[in-house]
């Protein structure tokens, strides 16, 4: 009989309350500073980073092989027989290729990798509904075709007080960073569905009309698509009265949403995006 376990890296900022009610396992992504190696997660938070932030540069890189080869053996002890894994998207990070690479490594699983295209929430909110479908009683092979259109049908939508930290990471461009910051225009930022690249949806100017732009991109999906059912989830780095009033308004608008998910960007994430993020996605789930 098939026992189907997911695992994900730290990136997709799963909440808590997720990754114990679906046992979901998570390997931490490492956080370095010119001296200093941290697991997200374990031993930073998006706190220490904001703090890290004024006077050392931060950087990223993927999780240890010996974590990744390590939490496969124990889902192996656990009594788990396949895995299915979602990682980062690949146009952020090479951690899909490097886990495929480790997951050779480990005898007796079937293991399916899978790149969310996303990262953060996006990726949480499909490793959550994959959880959500396994529970539900779907075979190994069925859950597969579901993680695809999940990843298809997943869409946030991202704010962030500067660009600074992104450009230095080399995620975004900079002439984009100093349009930005020049100008005092807060862009919008998504990810694409090709490969999962940041790209600028929408602008606004100042931080005001940051919730409205997130609002009116999420009910656009809704408008496109009034027949089908969707989830909702909201999020923030640092910037917790923006999400209570963001997390409010939304409510509101979609009392139809099956479910509304709130998250936090963790420490990884935050060491490119800083503090000061707020963020919005939605999901088809039908």
């Amino acid at each position: 009989m098939e026992k189907i376990a997911i695992l994900t890296d730290s990136c997709a900022d799963v909440p808590q309350e997720f990754i114990n009610q679906y046992h979901i396992y998570t390997v931490p992504m490492m956080v370095t500073t010119e001296n200093q190696s941290y697991r997200d997660g374990i031993d930073i938070t998006a706190q220490d980073v904001y703090q890290l932030q004024q006077s050392h540069i931060l950087k990223t890189s993927s999780p240890k092989g010996e974590d990744v080869i390590s939490t496969l053996e124990q889902i192996k002890a656990d009594g788990y027989s396949h895995v299915i894994i979602l990682t980062i998207a690949s146009a952020l990070s090479g951690t899909v290729n490097q886990i495929r690479i480790f997951a050779q490594d480990v005898d007796d699983l079937v293991i399916e990798v899978f790149d969310s295209k996303s990262a953060s929430i996006g990726n949480g909110i499909i490793v959550i509904e994959t959880a959500r479908l396994r529970d539900s009683g779907l075979s190994f092979d069925k859950l597969k075709e579901k993680v695809a259109q999940l990843i298809e049908n997943t869409y946030v939508y991202f704010s962030i007080d500067t660009l600074e930290y992104l450009q230095k990471g080399g995620r975004i461009g900079k002439a984009t960073a100093f349009v930005g910051g020049a100008l005092k225009i807060k862009p919008i930022l998504s990810f694409e569905k090709e490969a999962g690249t940041i790209y600028v949806p929408a602008k606004v100017r100042g931080n005001k009309k940051v919730k409205a732009q997130l609002i009116k991109l999420i009910s656009k999906h809704v408008e496109e698509h009034p027949e089908r059912s969707f989830q909702i989830v909201v999020a923030d780095g640092g910037n917790p009265d923006e999400h209570q009033v963001l997390e409010e308004e939304i409510r509101q608008l979609f009392p139809q949403a099956k479910k509304l998910i709130n998250a936090k960007i963790g420490a990884a994430l935050s060491t490119y995006l800083g503090s000061g993020l707020l963020g919005a996605g939605i999901q088809f789930i039908d």
